[in-house]
């Protein structure tokens, strides 16, 4: 006759030959197709056996990969940002600390805008510094890059303060501006160049470049003047063109007439002593005065 054995008896069996040691095999428990649908009933067996099932779910799964905390990790290798995976040593970082971090500008269709803008300006006509830079940041440039451009441009002889001042002065001239429109001028782009104004006039060339003035009949005139002569400018032959051209080749008869071209004189920046000889003569005494 065989003996059905309870529930409880059963567990407790199973709790005796259960340990830590055991597989993954052993964690199923059998049940009796008797004790279906019965209710289950708990002895002091039966909870000493459960904590013991317990600890053994909660333990690790063989081969199952251990995750480490990046957080507390020490080592002397250092991982670059941006998830690029290279390992840098000690000696390597400490060496890269001391490497200068200069800006690179990785948007290359704003540099090449820049530069576009840059040379199209200058193919124009001669700028200075400061005239440039106020036309690029107009454009909304980056005035960062601005400066740094300014400063390659500078060095490579694409943009001269120099060259701009000469061109001033050698355009002024030919459109019969005194030496105080030149000064005016000078300052309105921003020139600061270590020479004085009479300086930069004779520097200008103006003896090659005063053609459609009254200066070039006056140097084809006198052959005989040295190059330093050549490079003075005659005011009061360009005052005395200004006002002839203007109100016609007579001098003026009244005072209103005289205060009138006096007046336009001095807004074409001639110094007021010229102004007043200007006023004393015509085109036709222009041959007869020794200006030089």
């Amino acid at each position: 006759m065989t003996t059905i054995k309870t529930l409880a008896e059963i567990l407790a069996d199973m709790g005796e030959s259960i340990s830590a040691d055991s597989t993954l095999s052993s964690q199923t428990l059998p049940t009796s197709p008797k004790t279906t649908g019965q209710t289950k009933r708990t002895t002091s067996k039966d909870i000493s056996a459960k904590p013991n099932l317990r600890t053994f779910s909660k333990s690790k799964k063989p081969n199952q990969p251990i995750k480490q905390d990046k957080t507390n990790k020490t080592n002397d290798n250092h991982i670059l940002p941006n998830d690029i995976w290279t390992a840098v040593d000690q000696h390597t970082l400490s060496a890269l600390k001391n490497v200068a971090i200069e800006p690179i500008y990785q948007n290359d269709q704003k540099i090449n805008r820049l530069r576009w803008l840059a040379f199209y300006y200058l193919s124009n006509r001669e700028l200075s510094q400061q005239q440039l830079r106020q036309k690029l940041l107009n454009k909304d440039c980056d005035p960062q890059m601005v400066t740094d451009l300014l400063d390659e441009f500078a060095t490579k002889g694409y943009q001269s303060d120099e060259r701009t001042a000469f061109m001033l002065i050698r355009e002024s001239i030919r459109r019969g501006r005194g030496k105080r429109y030149i000064s005016q001028a000078l300052k309105n782009t921003g020139i600061q160049l270590p020479y004085s104004l009479d300086e930069l006039i004779q520097m200008a060339d103006i003896a090659n470049l005063s053609d459609g003035t009254i200066l070039e009949n006056q140097l084809k005139s006198n052959d005989n003047m040295n190059d330093e002569q050549k490079n003075e400018v005659n005011w009061l032959a360009l005052a005395i063109e200004a006002r002839c051209k203007k109100y016609g080749n007579t001098l003026p008869k009244d005072q209103k007439e005289k205060s009138r071209q006096l007046r336009f004189l001095q807004y074409r920046g001639f110094e007021m002593s010229v102004c007043f000889d200007a006023l004393k003569y015509t085109l036709d005494d222009i041959d007869e005065l020794n200006f030089i």
